[in-house]
């Protein structure tokens, strides 16, 4: 097992009895993947306009795709709801990375993001098959480190 399966393994342990309730409560997996898209379309927005409600609404996003996963483990996983996962985590990086280089008039990140698309289209294609890196995790963790004024970066921007 790698480390993102002993986390996954872990994250699933620890949120179990959390997941059950809030299956119980009749709210499904797919529910909080949309509460996820939402809340992470929103940190985008929010992303170099106003750091606390990007970090809110980034941190927001981050819980609820983690959450969705075990409910989902712990209720009847579906095909459609891991395409939905992959998507509306896939919307959220494509458009942090395009946003970003907007913002700081970069070309490199428009290309970053169009492999992004391209790995994500033949990761899509193969049926999730063929293995794909995905990037939205650390891409948040560094948005929230750079564009902390704390970070000495933020000087220059």
């Amino acid at each position: 097992m790698n480390l993102v399966d002993n986390f996954r393994d872990y994250r699933s342990k620890k949120l179990e009895k959390t997941a059950k309730t809030v299956a119980n409560l009749g709210i499904r997996a797919n529910h909080i993947t949309a509460l996820s898209l939402i809340t992470g379309i929103l940190g985008v927005y929010y992303l170099f306009n106003n750091y606390y409600l990007f970090a809110l609404f980034a941190l927001l996003h981050l819980i609820f795709d983690g959450l969705d996963g075990v409910i989902a483990r712990v209720t009847i996983p579906t095909t459609g709801g891991k395409y939905f996962d992959l998507i509306s985590d896939s919307v959220v990086t494509f458009l942090a990375i395009v946003k970003t280089g907007f913002y700081l008039h970069d070309f490199y990140a428009y290309i970053a993001a169009g492999l992004f698309l391209l790995t994500l289209t033949i990761h899509l294609a193969s049926r999730m098959q063929i293995p794909m890196l995905f990037m939205r995790t650390a891409t948040i963790i560094i948005l929230l480190i750079a564009t902390n004024s704390l970070f000495p970066f933020t000087k220059m921007l």
